[in-house]
């Protein structure tokens, strides 16, 4: 069984109820009620989990704290269970270039800087540094210049 259905049968057990009109909102002891039922269709082998996560999660104490954040994941994105709306990121992007070496410790010297021409200076370092990264991300698209209309091939860049 897929980890969402896992999650929505949880819920949908631990309140009695076969669906739901509005977003769910669970009480602390239901919550983990519903952790402790997925958790332990975790463990038995019922509920979809690859082997990379089992080998990660190899007690079951490391399955229940992954169960924990996948339950709250769940009760937000998914529209069985948020009121059938679209779940949108609070922050879209705060998290960026995180994996960039330099940018990690462009943000690290940032957290030791009180003085405000010095934090200007890493600031627009940070800016550049995200800039380039998004950059090297960009899609680049195929377009036909026979395809579009005489007036517009201009805007294609040679």
């Amino acid at each position: 069984m897929k980890q969402n259905d896992a999650v929505f049968q949880a819920v949908c057990s631990t309140l009695s109820q076969d669906g739901f009109d509005g977003a769910v909102e669970l009480t602390k002891d239901q919550r983990n009620t519903v952790v402790d039922m997925v958790t332990q269709g975790i463990m038995d082998g019922v509920v979809d989990f690859s082997d990379e996560a089992k080998a990660k999660y190899d007690t079951e104490a490391k399955v229940k704290s992954y169960t924990t954040g996948m339950v709250s994941n769940h009760l937000r994105k998914d529209k069985r269970l948020n009121g059938d709306t679209k779940y949108e990121a609070k922050n879209p992007g705060s998290r960026s270039g995180s994996s960039d070496p330099q940018l990690k410790a462009l943000k690290a010297l940032r957290s030791t800087i009180t003085e405000a021409e010095q934090l200007a200076a890493i600031d627009e370092a940070i800016a550049n540094r995200t800039s380039e990264i998004q950059a090297t991300k960009a899609k680049k698209v195929e377009i036909n210049p026979d395809a579009l209309p005489e007036h517009l091939r201009y805007l294609i860049e040679a």
